[in-house]
């Protein structure tokens, strides 16, 4: 399975390349959030980078409509110009609750007709996980060979059933904000994606396997909450302060006392253990579950190593 990490700026690739420079990451970036910065990084980093999607950034319109303003035809206009520096492109699925959708079609399909009409290959990105709605890709598995399902999608009861029935029918399925190694677990998907480096940067922690309870967990580096009441994930009083220890100095290359003067340092950290989850998931679901696909990441299974066991 592929984690594709979103949100990852121009500087955490610079520590990468300084610290990490064997490291390749499944990059997703979003249209319309810094192409720019985009553009820099796919130029000056390309042998940090893997596998390359781009989001059509309708997740950021739909939740700062007063600020983005673009349409199906700026990305269009983008993708005619820049699709060739993608793996894979996603739909310009803006009707995250399908308001405009009838018996016939909806929104969501007419944009992706839309993009179509210009040549291009955009991802399907379901919204709904209904029979008919799942049935539809299932007929077309020649044409859709892989299918991307909205954040909204995947906490429906069906999410884990129809992922494995569309990867049973030789379809990939990308699951769009999964990144969570309990949810990763035993999941029929190709690829997710997440931005929880960055997430956990700005809530003042950095994320970790917690091998006992076999899930993620989460040290701070703040010794007290706004409350002034002491964290208890304080990382200098956890049980897991060794194997983390170890994990940055093996993996990450740094010691601890960079990671507490600099949250640069931490986000850097925070990456390097999705891409190392990344390898842990793909193992796991190969060897426990029997999940595999023909262009999984490479890992030389004999010798992965799990720092945090």
């Amino acid at each position: 399975m592929r984690i594709f990490q979103s949100s990852l700026s121009y500087g955490t690739f610079k520590l990468i390349d300084d610290y990490c420079p064997n490291v390749k990451i499944n990059l997703l970036r979003s249209f319309g959030q810094n192409d720019n910065e985009t553009f820099n990084i796919l130029k000056d980093f390309p042998h940090l980078i893997d596998k390359k999607i781009l989001d059509s950034g309708v997740w950021t319109k739909f939740t700062h409509p007063e600020s983005v303003k673009h349409e199906v035809e700026d990305y269009g206009k983008f993708l005619l110009a820049d699709a060739d520096k993608f793996d894979l492109y996603f739909n310009y699925d803006e009707d995250f609750k399908e308001l405009q959708r009838d018996v016939f079609s909806g929104k969501n399909e007419d944009n992706q007709r839309y993009l179509e009409s210009l040549g291009l290959h955009p991802i399907p990105v379901l919204h709904n996980l209904r029979e008919d709605e799942v049935g539809k890709y299932l007929e077309l598995h020649n044409d859709y060979p892989c299918v991307a399902i909205g954040s909204n999608a995947i906490k429906d009861k069906d999410f884990k059933k129809t992922v494995k029935i569309l990867q049973k029918s030789h379809i990939k399925v990308h699951a769009f904000k999964i990144g969570s190694a309990d949810k990763l677990k035993g999941l029929h998907a190709w690829s997710a994606d997440c931005s929880s480096h960055a997430r956990w940067t700005s809530a003042g922690r950095i994320v970790l396997y917690d091998n006992k309870k076999k899930k993620d967990t989460a040290l701070s580096f703040r010794p007290f909450n706004k409350r002034g009441k002491p964290n208890k994930d304080y990382f200098r009083d956890s049980d897991l302060y060794d194997s983390y220890r170890y994990f940055l100095e093996s993996f990450v290359g740094v010691e601890m006392r960079a990671l507490t003067n600099d949250s640069n340092y931490r986000t850097f950290a925070n990456s390097i253990y999705f891409w190392w989850l990344e390898r842990y998931i793909t193992c796991r679901n190969r060897i426990i579950h029997k999940i595999g696909f023909d262009d999984d990441i490479c890992i030389d299974y004999s010798k992965f190593i799990n720092p945090f066991d």
